[in-house]
């Protein structure tokens, strides 16, 4: 498999990044900032920041990768979508998050917002996420030399996407959006390594070049387990899901245990990096790059 290339060419051993989303409140507010802290001293490759569908967080997005750049040494990647919005709006965000001092993009198309449905007009013409790639580069070629760099990222999806019919026409999207200028992947969550190490080895076959790294969440509650196996569009491990109910439906443990496991088997198997949801909590992310000793010592004391 591609290693992963950061901040110049030269591949690097095994790494991670992260991903938070914007508060919803005060109280949560401050707890992001005390989690984005020690997320940050960790030393993380970036941490991404999402976007709802429609830009229905776009203020609070961008106020968050302000922080980052302002009050963290880590390197912020803005999420994107263009679902719901013009092409010149979307232009006005990728330049709102270039002057913030965010260059590093993942480019999706979104989901049609809650209420909305595929054949929606407004969903219907929005900027494919191949075009959104193009968008950027059209954006970073607009600044200054020596402030026109960044990296675009885009999703893969080891169990399909939800609008796709096959395997092959993910993985002949996934060419398309390299083509037109991503540099790396980032998976939506699954449960098995081998449905990303196949989905991987099958994308490399047919041209793939970019890294892909996949994405990894250690779950807390049966909720956030049911959450996750409706996004990956595949049933949850039964052990899992079993163990978590007989615990009551709340072990952190578990779910570091699990994510560890998989961890291991995707880095053995060739996976260049790790990125792990944090669902905005630090812990057990932290706990899993302490088991795969990729985070010695401790980056911040309790």
């Amino acid at each position: 498999m591609t290693p992963l290339l950061l901040s110049g060419s030269a591949p690097t051993r095994a790494r991670f990044s992260f991903e938070v989303f914007p508060a919803r409140s005060g109280a949560a507010a401050l707890a992001l900032g005390h989690a984005v802290q020690h997320l940050s001293a960790a030393g993380p490759d970036f941490i991404s920041v999402t976007y709802g569908a429609n830009g229905s967080n776009r203020d609070a997005s961008l106020d968050l990768l302000r922080y980052l750049r302002e009050h963290t040494e880590a390197l912020p990647l803005a999420h994107l979508t263009t679902v719901g919005e013009d092409r010149d709006e979307v232009l006005r965000t990728i330049h709102a998050a270039m002057d913030a001092g965010v260059h590093d993009f993942l480019a999706l198309r979104g989901d049609p917002p809650r209420g909305s449905s595929e054949d929606n007009p407004a969903v219907v013409g929005s900027l494919s996420s191949r075009e959104l790639v193009e968008l950027i580069a059209e954006a970073r070629a607009e600044r200054p030399p020596l402030t026109s760099v960044g990296r675009t990222a885009v999703a893969a999806y080891p169990n399909g996407h939800p609008l796709t019919r096959s395997r092959a026409e993910d993985i002949d999207w996934l060419i398309a959006k390299q083509e037109a200028g991503a540099q790396f992947a980032v998976t939506q969550l699954f449960f098995r390594a081998e449905e990303y190490l196949s989905f991987v080895a099958d994308a490399e076959a047919a041209g793939l070049r970019i890294p892909v790294l996949p994405g990894l969440m250690p779950v807390s509650t049966s909720a956030q387990l049911r959450k996750v196996a409706s996004l990956a569009g595949r049933p949850a491990p039964a052990a899992l899901e079993r163990a978590l109910e007989e615990s009551g439906g709340y072990a952190p443990e578990l779910g570091v245990e699990h994510t560890v496991a998989l961890a291991r088997e995707l880095l053995e198997g060739g996976a260049p990096s790790i990125h792990l949801y944090t669902f905005n909590r630090h812990e057990q992310v932290l706990a899993v790059l302490r088991e795969l000793e990729l985070l010695t010592p401790d980056p911040v004391e309790a």
